[in-house]
């Protein structure tokens, strides 16, 4: 069964093109994902990512078992604010990228992919039926990624927004700090955070789904119908457009953003010949808290040690020609990796993409050839950003 968010009736209705994405029907586009790309680039946009999953945990021991269940360290930021971590299995591979808002009172949520929160929710019962094996644990797991609306809103003057809106200067937030907000008496979460690379705060809270897989409680959306159009009236005056999962793919991609299932992954079944991918070969380290013990840590102490098999770069085309997932990359005529994500960047007019290659290729500044309809093109590796930090993105110069 195809899943739905909360106000997919009012996406059905305006969007050009609805389809299946990762087990939900999401809007694409609206207008044209370059319109709304740059958009949010230049001003700002708005998307329904009401499909990403929450995961909600709690009790006194919520807090050790995060810290054995993710990479990072999770006790270290205050509430209200979040930490970007990694899940991995045994054999250090991704599970998936979340983020882990500590919510004050012993709970915990955390904010995964859309099509990870059923995985994750079974890996973490797991896990938690083994520990109460050896004794007592204080901790309640609840999914209720049918239960929440999220939306982001995401752009250079997602700042006015918010100050129209809530009263809340973002740029006075860190980087996933959140607040608790109220919207015509809807209590909310905003975190300032995104996945455009732009500037911007995204909103969490409770709704009656119409398309909840238990008929029981299915109902609504009026909260969720009320806020997404409350926001993009207040946001006419600075241009404001519903943006689809498209331009969410091009403006996250231009960031240098890894998403998962193309740069991140793991064997769902261990017959399965898709390559795994550690947090050591996506250039995510930075997300490991190594002292301390998590699931997976052993494995990537060893892969340590034997060295990567592959590592990801960022690279743009200096031939004219389009990357796109599963296209061969060369170097000298051999063969070195393959692509995981590639696109049109809509703001430079140039093919740009994402990589694995053999670590020694690794680098800015080395070229390399992309095989596009059987034809080697010229690239070169970057470091990202694709755009210039100064004139875009979050922390651009104002």
């Amino acid at each position: 069964m195809v899943k739905r968010v909360h106000i997919f009736d009012w996406h059905k209705e305006h969007a050009k093109k609805v389809e299946e994405f990762a087990g939900w029907e999401m809007p694409i586009w609206y207008s044209s994902i370059k319109d709304e790309h740059l958009a949010v680039r230049n001003g700002v946009g708005i998307f329904d990512v009401s499909h990403m999953g929450e995961i909600f945990f709690r009790g006194k021991d919520a807090l050790e078992f995060l810290q054995y269940a993710t990479t990072n360290d999770i006790s270290k930021p205050p509430a209200i604010s979040g930490t970007y971590t990694l899940v991995l299995n045994e054999r250090g591979a991704v599970k998936d990228e979340t983020l882990v808002f500590n919510l004050g009172n012993d709970t915990y949520m955390m904010v995964c992919d859309s099509d990870a929160f059923e995985k994750l929710d079974a890996w973490f019962n797991a896990i938690k039926r083994g520990i109460e094996k050896f004794g007592d644990i204080d901790l309640e797991i609840e999914n209720k990624t049918y239960d929440m609306a999220m939306f982001s809103i995401q752009g250079p003057k997602a700042r006015d927004l918010a100050k129209d809106l809530f009263g809340i200067d973002i740029n006075e937030l860190w980087w996933f700090q959140a607040k608790e907000v109220e919207l015509d008496g809807i209590k909310m979460l905003l975190s300032r955070s995104g996945y455009t690379g732009e500037n911007g705060f995204e909103v969490y809270f409770e709704d009656a789904n119409p398309y909840h897989p238990d008929p029981s409680k299915r109902g609504g959306p009026e909260k969720a119908l009320h806020v997404w159009k409350t926001i993009l009236e207040a946001g006419e005056q600075y241009g404001i457009k519903p943006a689809g999962l498209g331009a969410r793919d091009t403006l996250r991609l231009e960031a240098g953003y890894t998403l998962y299932g193309n740069e991140t992954k793991e064997k769902q079944l261990l017959s399965t010949d898709i390559d795994e991918v550690t947090p050591l070969q996506a250039n995510l380290e930075f997300a490991i808290f190594w002292d301390k013990e998590f699931i997976g840590k052993e494995a990537l102490l060893k892969q340590k040690e034997r060295g990567l098999p592959s590592k990801m770069v960022h690279f743009k085309m200096v031939d004219k020609g389009i990357p796109r997932e599963g296209y061969k990359v060369y170097a000298n005529g051999e063969p070195i990796g393959e692509v995981t994500s590639g696109t049109l960047s809509p703001l430079l007019g140039i093919g740009i993409g994402i990589a694995f290659v053999k670590p020694e290729y690794a680098q800015p500044g080395v070229e390399i050839e992309v095989e596009i309809r059987g034809k080697p093109k010229k690239a070169v590796t970057v470091a990202p950003p694709f755009y210039d930090p100064k004139k875009y993105g979050a922390f651009r110069e104002e």
